[in-house]
This record gives structure tokens, sequence and C-alpha cells, in this order.
């Protein structure tokens, strides 16, 4: 990886007539008081560090090469993420060498540098072609998010390769993305054909899109959880292609006083599965909303409004929608792994072997609920917000084969304090105070607990 970026700095100085560079570093520390909800605690405890620099190669007008590079990135090997190091990793390896002892050592572990995008950017007049490993947005980032907030911690980087037309306000954009490829051999793939239409004024504040999108996997290649005795699985066993449809919309008004913004998505298509003996179908949808209230005082508002739909374990049918991790609503809830069974139904997209909820990063999703989440921001000087949050949430469906119990999650209180050092620099400290509901205690699964839990996250960031 040394010689790989020692060979693009070397070419971008030989043939680039200019070199822009942007990039970001966070520090974070977070602890979780009792995320089990019962007896263990399972107290989480940890702190991450990231730095990620990402340099523009302007070969000439309108030809542009742009990589990311993860500096102490992720090296966890669940997830391909920005989640950044730990803090304080030491040698893996060392009991085996004792000249690697985490005891009696004086200096961690080296990083190594990944690349996370590598993609070409040809630009016309008023047209662009994309090609590579390039980061893919949609709306508010329901489905798909870039990962290019100050603390987001996954991506939606991909393979593709995307035409961009722009007439005036609107943008046509169709695309070809490809997930895996096995091989030189053809058919061993999985790919994603779509097209996105947007409407996007930004003098009136008007917003309107569509993005259709079909994600197809050969059964060579269709990687889907399943299995009778595996926690992620969805269905039993795979019988053939994937053939799923995606279809997201995008809504937005902005006003003096008021604006909104609505997200849906609906997925539909076989998954290539079977479960009892039947085709298991793709049928889940969700739906995410943002509504801002301005005035003219130091007093703003924010409510977000949405619901995804969950898994039926008494169905056929996979039901499940999740939204991109990146898309939080909570501190607590919907972000972390919480009491001692799958709520949310979301075991198909995290590591369920290696991780529990008491060694796991923010890797729950919003799923199988229907949410509520008014914001109270306060502006209390030039430097320093003050940001409150009320999280309810309710399930969709019970998550338990069986299962008739309470859908009430409960509430979670949250207060964050902004300290803007420069610009592009916060100082961010949170605490999170959670009220379980019934949900979380089922008579179905032994020592299931809903007891009070808090945490507390202090973080600075900075982006260039």
């Amino acid at each position: 990886m040394r010689i790989v970026l020692f060979l693009i700095t070397l070419s971008g100085l030989v043939f680039a007539n200019q070199v822009d560079w942007k990039g970001g570093y966070r520090f974070e520390y977070l602890e979780i008081d009792r995320p089990s909800l019962g007896t263990p605690y399972e107290r989480k405890s940890y702190g991450m560090h990231a730095l990620y620099l990402s340099p523009r190669l302007v070969v000439s007008d309108g030809i542009q090469v742009i990589t990311r590079f993860e500096v102490f990135g992720d090296t966890h090997p669940s997830y391909n993420s920005y989640l950044g190091s730990i803090w304080g990793q030491g040698n893996s390896d060392s009991g085996a060498y004792s000249s690697k002892s985490n005891v009696l050592g004086r200096n961690g572990t080296s990083s190594t540098i990944r690349a996370s995008q590598m993609y070409f950017n040809l630009s016309q007049e008023n047209a662009s072609l994309i090609v590579g490993r390039a980061p893919f947005q949609f709306g508010i980032g329901m489905s798909y998010s870039v990962g290019d907030g100050l603390f987001d911690h996954w991506n939606s980087n991909r393979d593709q390769v995307a035409y961009k037309m722009l007439v005036d306000n609107m943008t046509l954009m169709p695309f070809i993305s490809r997930h895996f490829d096995d091989g030189f051999q053809q058919g061993s793939i999985i790919q994603d054909e779509g097209f996105l239409v947007m409407y996007d004024n930004k003098q009136t504040g008007n917003q309107i899109g569509v993005m259709l999108e079909r994600r197809k996997a050969s059964i060579g290649t269709n990687d889907v959880p399943v299995g009778t005795t595996n926690p992620s699985a969805i269905a039993d066993s795979r019988q053939g292609d994937m053939n799923v449809q995606k279809t997201n919309f995008i809504l937005g008004k902005d006003w003096d006083f008021f604006s909104f913004r609505l997200e849906a998505g609906f997925n539909s298509g076989e998954l290539g599965l079977l479960k009892n003996g039947q085709s298991v179908k793709s049928t889940g949808y969700g739906i995410a909303s943002e509504w801002f209230f301005k005035t003219e005082s130091n007093w703003n508002y924010i409510l977000k409004a949405g619901v995804a739909s969950g898994d039926n374990p008494n169905t056929t049918d996979y039901e499940g929608f999740q939204f991109d991790r990146n898309y939080d609503v909570a501190f607590l809830m919907f972000n972390h792994r919480l009491g001692s069974y799958d709520l949310f139904r979301s075991a198909a997209i995290r590591d369920t072997v290696n991780m529990g909820v008491a060694n796991s990063p923010d890797d729950e999703a919003i799923s199988n609920v229907f949410y509520l989440a008014p914001v109270f921001k306060y502006r209390w000087s030039d430097k320093l917000d003050l940001n409150q949050t009320i999280a309810w949430g309710q399930l969709m469906t019970d998550p338990l084969v069986g299962g008739a119990g309470s859908k009430d999650l409960g509430f979670e209180y949250d207060v964050e304090l902004v300290y803007k050092l420069r610009e592009k620099v916060q100082w961010v400290n949170q605490v999170g105070l959670l009220f379980p509901g019934e949900a979380f205690k089922s008579p179905l699964v032994p020592g299931s607990e809903k007891n009070f839990t808090f945490g507390f996250a202090t973080k600075i960031g900075l982006q260039f």
C-alpha cells in the first residue's frame, strides 16, 4: 500500500497541473453504562481516532482523478467502514513475540493506509463522466450516504460508471455499479443498474427526485445470510439468482421560516432464497422525514419522523428495510446495540459472530420501527450550541416467532453541547438517557430486561 501511495503521489507530481487536498481528523471517546439493559451490564467504553486525506489530481481542464486514503482507519475484518482505529490499539500478536509485548513495550502498533475511493471524473460543459470507486448519495441519506459528515462512520462507495447530465436545475444520471466480481470469468457478479432524476432549485428551495435501481446477483455470488442456526439468516437456503428493484423518492421545499425533506424507499423482487420450501421476495419499505422550524430568536426546532418496515419471522417474504447507518435520530437508540435480542431484525447487516452488545461499535440501523424525534436547538453564542433531542419509537412487528409482546420501545433524552473552536473545528459532548419500553423484555427470551441506561461521548473533529 505504501508503494501504491508513492506511485500515485509521484504520478500526480509528474502529470497533474494541480493537486488539491482535503481531509479530516476526528477523535471520539464513548461510554455506555448498561447496553444489555439487564444483568450483567456489559458496559462499553472505548475511544477511536481516524484521519483521511483526499487528493484531487487535476490532470488538465475538466480531467480529474480523486482518491481518498484512510490513515488509522478501520482494521476490524467485520466492516469496511470509516470507523477508525481503536485508541490504544496494541500489537495483536504480542503473545507470539516477546519483542511485541504490550505490557513491556513502549510504542503502539503501526497503522496501514487504505484507499477507499479512486475514480476518474471527466467534466464537460453540462455533463460529467465518473468511472471508478466513487461515493454515492441520494436524498437525505436514508439509503445511501457518502459519509462526509464530521463524525460519519459509514460510507456508500462502489465501483461504478455514471454519466451525470445537468440541464438547468435538473440532473439526469444513468449508472452501472459492480459490488462483486469473482474473477475473469463471465457471470459471477453482483451488479446494480439504475437511473437517477433530480430537480433541485436552490433559489426557490424546491427539490424532487427519483432513483430506480435494480440489483442482480447470480446464485454463485448470492451471499445473503441463510441457515437454520445462523442468527443473521433471513431464509433457510439459496435457490437461485437475486433480482431486486429499489425505488427511492425525495421531496423537499424551503420557505423563510419552514422547510422539510422527505425520502421514501421501496424494495421489490426475488431474493433467490427459500424459506419453508417457498421462494422469498423482498417487500420492505422505509420513509424518513425532517421538518425544520426556524425563528428569529436563538431557538430553532427540527422534527424527525419516519418508519422502516421490519421482517416478520412468521411469514415467508422478507419485509425488512434498513436505513443507512449514518442516518441517526438518537445517541443510543437505533445507533448502538441494546438489550438481549434483535428487536429491530437488523442482524442480517451486522456481525453477530464476533461482536455482541458489549463489544460492538455503533453498527445498529433504523429498522422495524416507527419513530418520532423532536430536536430543540439553542444558539447560546456564536461558538456554542445546545441541542436537546427526545426520541420515541414503537416496533412495527414482533421480532420473535410466535411473539405477541409489547411494541413499546420507550424514549430517550439526549443533550448535546457543540463548541465551535474554529471554522470547521468542533468539540462535541453528548449525554443520552434511555428509558426502555416493554418491548425490550420478552417472555420468550429468558433473562431479557428493560433497565434504565445512559451513555456519554466526547469527540473533536475537524475538516480542511
